[in-house]
């Protein structure tokens, strides 16, 4: 796949940084201030201090040449106390440099890590707590008008991977949303949808995806979907493995080194990844997966 899968929803916000706002009125409820623009702003949140603070996105609006609303965007996969801990900082940072409100999104990629994601965040002042703002499966937008997904074609994507598999409407969406975006996004957009789908939702997809359905796509389908199609799906699903080898080893608590992680993100081998998810489940050590 052009870019892992985890990365891909935090690569779509920064093409389209008007999606964060959506996704905070229409999965979580909220009343997004009146603005003319979105654009992307810097992700680096330091202050003055020597620890650098990094979110994942971070998305401000603007009503003219007033900043109304900054929201930090974070994609978490796994639990990690320390960067949660980190969250309140990135909140105040961003509020203090851009004079203008600021909330906290997390993108979660199914529901356990949403409702851990989800917990208060103590810092011990007196109300000062913070419960971030999730988005997971459950309150991600269903995206099935064509019209819209044309408008918003990261926000089809996004509802796409999520709800392929119960919603096929949101596939017929996202083939009209793949041609409203720009041709260089086509290629991981598409992989990132295929990844969060069953066998069945996958080869509809592919189906709507032919080049005799949409002129369109004549050159991208016949080289990317036709030809390319099993070496793009043997990637991903490598790419999946060893995302789970990865989550396995941390929710069982076992340390993970940067080499064993380096290692493991770098194998392409999808019988030796397969291998180490089993081996994952029962090593007393991250290192011992390498047997």
């Amino acid at each position: 796949m052009p870019s892992r899968e985890h990365e891909i929803p935090l690569r779509i916000i920064q093409n389209q940084p008007a999606l964060a706002a959506v996704l905070l009125h229409e999965s979580l409820g909220l009343d997004v201030p009146h603005h003319t623009e979105a654009l992307s702003t810097t992700s680096v949140l330091t202050n003055c201090d020597p620890k650098e603070l990094n979110s994942d996105g971070a998305t401000l609006l603007r009503d003219g040449d007033r900043n109304v609303l900054a929201i930090v965007v974070e994609r978490q996969n796994s639990p990690d106390r320390g960067k949660r801990a980190s969250w309140p900082a990135y909140l105040v940072n961003l509020h203090v440099r851009l004079e203008c409100p600021a909330v906290l999104v997390v993108l979660c990629p199914d529901e356990a890590m949403a409702r851990w994601c989800a917990k208060p965040i103590s810092v011990g002042h007196p109300g000062f707590d913070l419960t971030p703002l999730v988005v997971g499966p459950g309150n991600t937008p269903v995206i099935t008008d064509v019209d819209r997904a044309r408008e918003m074609p990261e926000l089809a994507v996004l509802s796409a991977h999520t709800h392929g598999d119960a919603h096929p409407l949101t596939l017929k969406a996202v083939v009209e949303a793949l041609d409203a975006t720009a041709p260089r996004n086509r290629p991981f957009y598409y992989d990132y949808v295929l990844a969060g789908l069953n066998e069945a939702a996958r080869k509809e997809l592919e189906g709507l995806m032919s080049v005799d359905t949409y002129e369109w796509q004549s050159d991208f389908a016949r080289e990317y979907v036709g030809m390319g199609r099993e070496e793009g799906r043997e990637e991903g699903r490598a790419a999946e493995a060893a995302d789970n080898v990865l989550l396995l080893l941390d929710a069982r608590g076992l340390a993970v080194s940067d080499q064993v992680r380096r290692r493991v993100e770098s194998c392409t081998d999808l019988r030796t990844l397969r291998a180490w998810v089993r081996r994952a489940a029962t090593v007393e050590h991250a290192e011992d997966l390498f047997g």
